[in-house]
């Protein structure tokens, strides 16, 4: 779930739907949990069943292998089930989020390169739900078409979420995954670059840095627009174990122009750091407190000139 999350924040800024392929054995989570984790990514998953032909399991079939162990291995089918383990979640998964299970196939290649071409031909469709119909469920979407023959993959509904303040433990989950994470997350994008310089510290890096604040959750009192956000610079050893961070809170209070202008070329910031001893990489991590939503960057400081 962490890995799926890292990678739905990875790929949260660029427009449009991605394509998921995911070769596996089995799903150890429902269809639906992923399904809420991919969705807001605009993200359709296409599971493929890594283990190719799969035999169905009947009551008149005598199993040799151990059913624990074949329930662990995603082999074969439970008691009274019709189908091998894991393929209803894999349907599922991919019902929920318009994208297309390969199962029971031993083509992997083909199944990939269909995934690959299933996006040849997309439409993005808004809706905008009132306010007051944020009711925390999960509402079903149905789309259709006046042609007949075609095929179409679409998510199959949206969870009408209310828009509330993450608890302490969702910021600090968040932020820990972003630490650990080996991919950058893009839901806040966030820019920099870091110079090496010897003012006003030896061995220093100056890093200069732009926020897009479109992705933050502003609110309006009068003329003014409000919002905050939280930079954290980490410095990693080879292995990722942080020898030394700190953080900073901004406060913006924006006029109407201002606000505009922002909008467009980002909001600067800039700070001196001066690395410990043994430090090979440096983090930086921009949290809209709002919302738990971040971004973030990777920077070995082996390409830092």
């Amino acid at each position: 779930m962490s890995a799926l999350q890292s990678i739905a924040s990875h790929v949260a800024n660029i427009p449009g739907r991605k394509n998921l392929v995911w070769l596996t054995a089995n799903l150890p989570f429902s269809g639906a949990a992923l399904a809420r984790i991919l969705g807001p990514a605009q993200i359709a998953a296409y599971p493929v069943d890594g283990r190719a032909l799969l035999t169905r399991k009947t009551p008149e079939t005598k199993w040799e292998i151990d059913d624990q162990l074949d329930g662990v291995l995603g082999r074969g089918a439970p008691a009274q089930a019709s189908q091998p383990i894991g393929i209803d979640t894999m349907q599922k998964l991919a019902e929920e989020t318009g994208g297309r299970a390969f199962v029971n196939t031993n083509d992997l290649t083909g199944a990939i390169r269909d995934a690959v071409e299933d996006s040849a031909v997309t439409y993005t469709l808004g809706i905008y739900i009132d306010s007051d119909s944020l009711d925390g469920k999960f509402h079903e979407l149905k789309v259709q078409v006046h042609r007949a023959g075609l095929t179409l993959r679409y998510p199959k509904g949206y969870f009408a979420l209310k828009d509330t303040l993450p608890t302490q433990d969702e910021r600090h989950n968040g932020y820990l995954a972003a630490v650990r994470s080996p991919l950058e997350s893009s839901s806040i994008p966030v820019t920099v670059k870091v110079v090496r310089v010897e003012q006003p510290l030896p061995h220093c890096l100056s890093v200069f840095g732009s926020i897009d604040i479109q992705k933050l959750r502003f609110a309006q009192a009068g003329a003014v627009h409000k919002a905050a956000v939280e930079v954290a610079t980490i410095e990693q050893d080879e292995t990722g174990k942080i020898l030394r961070q700190s953080a900073s809170r901004i406060n913006f209070n924006f006029t109407e122009q201002k606000y505009s202008a922002y909008l467009k070329a980002g909001f600067p910031f800039h700070q001196f750091v001066q690395p410990q001893a043994g430090v090979t990489t440096l983090r930086i991590v921009v949290e809209d407190p709002n919302t738990a939503q971040l971004g973030s960057l990777i920077i070995p400081l082996s390409q830092i000139r």
